[in-house]
């Protein structure tokens, strides 16, 4: 909420709500994901279903890329661990047309990322699939 100009690595969760992001990078992996009122930002996600924006403009997508060493559990655990292509089936719920949202895109090949290793003395805060996350703030 209310981020500018981070980076953001998010293991598995059920449900992620960003709002108010603006120039901000995002890996996310969860069973949803709302996009509320942000701007300039990249996601690189792993979903159950599409992701949801509303009033948020100048937004791509691209697959999920983060990975360490326990993450095939805990996408297992989430029902997660089919990657069902669903990051590129983004819903605008303010544009209501049949051509495509002027709002979101997909990440350019060129463009795409590289794959994220965390640290491998990288340590979850809790031992909960929900509580594995790391945020790095750094200058975009």
């Amino acid at each position: 909420d209310r981020l500018e100009g981070c980076r953001v690595l998010l293991g598995p969760v059920r449900s992620v709500l960003a709002e108010a992001l603006v120039g901000c990078w995002l890996s996310v992996a969860a069973q949803q994901l709302r996009v509320h009122s942000s701007t300039d930002c990249d996601f690189m996600v792993r979903m159950r279903s599409g992701p949801i924006i509303e009033h948020s403009s100048r937004l791509r997508f691209a697959p999920y890329n983060f990975t360490y060493p326990a993450l095939t559990q805990q996408l297992a655990a989430l029902a997660l661990d089919a990657d069902n292509g669903t990051w590129c089936k983004v819903e605008d719920f303010n544009w209501l047309r049949a051509q495509h949202s002027p709002n979101w895109s997909l990440l350019p090949e060129a463009e795409l990322p590289a794959l994220v290793h965390a640290p491998e003395d990288a340590r979850p805060a809790a031992p909960q699939v929900a509580q594995q996350a790391a945020v790095i703030e750094d200058e975009m």
